[in-house]
């Protein structure tokens, strides 16, 4: 009765979503995670620049993607880079592309994500973790939407949204003097803050029984079922990596208990 009670809410939760909000890729039926929902179709139609704020794992990069989806610019490309996985050197070579010789291996002129994103939407994740110098440049950006190549001097004009995604604390940040008050405000314009899973509790059967349905249908094994008990201990976890933490758990559960039973132990 659990596992089908369990069942019947997983599909009512994704007709809900699909249906009122079309967001058949995120599961929920938590009131905080339905009025993400709603800014995201508020803001979606305009070319406002949005901050996406939350912990590691809730979700930043899908709610990117659902907001351009719903754009005008869905036609056009969606760039998502990393900005934490990069030097400061090789970021501004990322996003401003550079000239031939600019620096030791460029052997050519490269574009920049800026320019592969013309007329779309650029995704700037982890921006928290970026140095002052790279800082100073995207605030250039935003104001002018134009910059220079790395060792170039001619200016490039490019038509980009920007959807912006940190974990860090920016206020925090702004106050220690690690991130320009002037770019925080020029990328605070529609602000929108992800819950951490352990706020959102009512969605995480629902979540875990998509995911060992899906990880199942991908190994081709069948998924587990999952006693009370078993479940009254993953629901008072407190899942500091969120939703990517359950659904690594759903995976190593799928491997380890293909076809029988999840018990609390």
């Amino acid at each position: 009765l659990h596992e089908v009670r369990t069942e019947r809410e997983l599909q009512s939760a994704r007709e809900h979503v699909q249906d009122r909000y079309g967001f058949s890729h995120m599961l929920t039926r938590s009131p905080r995670m339905l009025q993400v929902f709603d800014q995201v179709r508020s803001v979606a139609g305009t070319d406002a620049t949005v901050l996406v704020r939350g912990e590691t794992g809730t979700g930043k990069e899908l709610i990117s993607a659902a907001i351009h989806r719903r754009s005008q610019r869905r036609e056009a490309p969606l760039i998502s880079v990393n900005c934490g996985a990069f030097t400061e050197s090789l970021l501004e070579s990322e996003l401003f592309g550079h000239e031939r010789g600019s620096f030791t291996g460029a052997v050519g002129r490269r574009e920049g994500l800026f320019e592969m994103a013309d007329g779309g939407t650029l995704f700037l994740d982890e921006l928290g973790e970026t140095t002052l110098n790279v800082q100073v440049n995207l605030l250039r950006v935003l104001e002018e939407m134009s910059f220079r190549r790395v060792g170039g001097r001619e200016k490039v004009h490019v038509d980009v949204r920007i959807i912006a995604a940190t974990n860090v604390h920016l206020e925090e940040a702004v106050e220690e003097g690690s991130f320009r008050e002037d770019l925080f405000y020029r990328l605070d314009v529609f602000p929108i803050f992800l819950p951490a899973l352990r706020e959102r509790r009512e969605d995480i059967p629902l979540l875990m029984r998509h995911f060992l349905d899906e990880i199942g249908q991908d190994y081709e094994l069948e998924p587990p079922s999952v006693s009370a008990e078993a479940l009254q201990v993953i629901l008072g976890y407190h899942w500091p990596g969120n939703v990517r933490q359950l659904r690594a758990m759903c995976e190593r559960w799928v491997i380890t208990h293909s076809g029988r039973r999840l018990e609390k132990e």
